[in-house]
């Protein structure tokens, strides 16, 4: 089984087109991260500046002190007042905040520096804009991975062959781990390379132990501005890794739901296009729901992969009106990642007892 995994690897990695946009996918990532000049600059001043002076911080600039969240539970349930149940949510969720408020003002997180002035433009270009691209790479990395390994026999017409014996049907299991393991391994590869390029580029050297909830650093929802809340605190270390980490269990649920439409639809160009309806479909029904003031479906659509891809600049903390729960961006990972292995499963229990003539 083991030698079948690595051999359906080897596969994978032996696609021209693959390592084709894998390369630009690097190429897009470093111009990108070349691109800013001005706030690169401005970043790396700051910290040298704080690096050479001692920084004067009173308990006036801890933006936590006897902060009240009940003004963003009132201004969320207004918002979502045509649904009484995500007003409670919503409710429930900032009451929850509360406590967390209280202890960042008593831990005095928001009196760090991160990178002072620069603070709020860095955290967005990284854990925003490059984390975003970075993760949209890999999960189109994962997603024509498991394709392309589900398509193979179909594609070099040795699927009436191999589809013949129950032990020859086996084989697609193996396929759709090599495919995930394959997944992983590109977005770890993809993600260093682009780290490693902006890290050169920006002088983090004295930010890593600095809490991401710096008085520096906010967040705007539906142009509500707040501090930057987290449920549990968080260097900026810890924040990168937790990100990472949760980005490759999201780039898994993308190969996942690849695997399935794959084994439901024998046509891989087929699967492919249902993929991108459910994925696609998806962000324009929560955009559509948000629209419409249909919140409590948009509460659903909240949990999906592609929404959590899109709030990926607001993981682990609050999120304002994408999420209804502490932590959602986690609990939808989890989830999906159970659906997604269960529809898989059941996928491949009926693919093992289909007539493919």
């Amino acid at each position: 089984m083991v030698r079948l995994i690595a051999y359906e690897v080897k596969k994978v990695f032996r696609i021209p087109a693959l390592w084709g946009f894998f390369l630009l996918s690097c190429g897009f990532n470093i111009l990108l991260t070349a691109g800013q000049n001005y706030e690169r600059s401005c970043f790396n001043q700051v910290r040298i500046a704080a690096e050479q002076n001692s920084l004067d911080v009173s308990e006036r600039d801890n933006v936590f002190a006897e902060y009240d969240t009940g003004n963003l539970s009132a201004f969320y349930a207004d918002v979502v007042k045509e649904s009484p149940v995500a007003a409670r949510w919503m409710e429930r969720k900032y009451a929850l905040l509360q406590p967390r408020a209280e202890h960042l003002a008593e831990s005095g997180a928001a009196l760090d520096f991160y990178a002072g002035d620069a603070t709020y433009e860095s955290h967005q270009f990284l854990f925003g804009l490059l984390m975003r691209a970075i993760l949209a790479e890999g999960s189109v990395c994962a997603m024509l991975a498991v394709l392309y390994l589900m398509g193979y026999e179909q594609i070099n017409r040795t699927d009436g062959q191999m589809c013949t014996s129950r032990t020859g049907r086996q084989l697609w299991a193996n396929k759709v781990v090599a495919a995930l393991l394959s997944a992983v391994m590109l977005y770890i590869l993809l993600a260093g390379s682009t780290l490693l390029f902006y890290f050169y580029m920006w002088d983090y050297s004295g930010v890593w132990r600095d809490s991401v909830s710096s008085r520096f650093n906010y967040l705007t929802d539906m142009l509500y501005t707040r501090p930057f809340f987290t449920w549990h605190d968080m260097t900026v270390g810890a924040y990168l890794v937790a990100a990472l980490l949760l980005g490759a269990a999201l780039v898994v649920v993308f190969g996942l739901m690849a695997a399935v439409c794959a084994m439901v639809f024998r046509n891989v160009y087929g699967a492919a296009l249902v993929l991108a309806l459910v994925v696609f479909g998806g962000i324009g029904l929560g955009s559509l729901f948000s629209q419409c003031r249909a919140w409590g479906l948009y509460l659903i659509t909240t949990m999906q992969p592609a929404a959590v891809w899109l709030s990926v600049n607001m993981w682990f903390t609050e999120a304002g009106i994408c999420a209804f729960l502490p932590w959602q961006e986690t609990i939808s990972v989890a989830l999906n990642l159970m659906t997604g292995s269960v529809l898989a499963m059941l996928a491949l229990r009926r693919f093992m007892r289909r007539d493919i003539v």
